[in-house]
């Protein structure tokens, strides 16, 4: 666990909540937050201290950026 994965987590969940028509669940395990816009998940970030994970799908070209 880091200081800096706590600051990233949060800054993510925090930027995604700020979106218009967000929502927010846990529907595959209590472990993960899973944020969706109109029914499509764009970001999943780990409750697990020791697995600081956060996943964003985003199309090929932006995530080079």
């Amino acid at each position: 666990m880091s200081a800096a994965g706590d600051r990233l987590q949060d800054t993510a969940r925090q930027a995604a909540l700020a979106l218009p028509g967000v929502s927010h669940g846990r529907p595959f395990t209590p472990e993960l937050d899973v944020y969706k816009v109109v029914g499509k998940v764009f970001l999943i970030v780990t409750d697990n201290p020791d697995e600081q994970i956060i996943t964003v799908k985003c199309e090929p070209d932006y995530a080079r950026a």
